[in-house]
């Protein structure tokens, strides 16, 4: 899945158009680019946490939740 396709799922998911649902998703990688750029970990409340590893790679531990649902 690409940008765009998150976006048009997103957006038949949820009240914004399709321009909003780009919007926001640019600006959710903007933002958490931004946190990785200062070696912050991001966590998402039943989602899982994004952090960048000592490989200097970003990295994604997924919540129990997440996991469940996968399975």
């Amino acid at each position: 899945m690409n940008n765009a396709e998150l976006a048009k799922k997103l957006a038949a998911k949820s009240r914004l158009s399709e321009e909003q649902a780009i919007a926001f998703v640019d600006g959710f990688a903007s933002v958490m680019a931004e946190y990785f750029k200062k070696g912050e970990k991001v966590v998402i409340a039943e989602f899982g946490s994004f952090f960048v590893g000592e490989n200097k790679k970003v990295q994604f531990n997924p919540s129990a939740k997440l996991k469940e649902i996968v399975n």
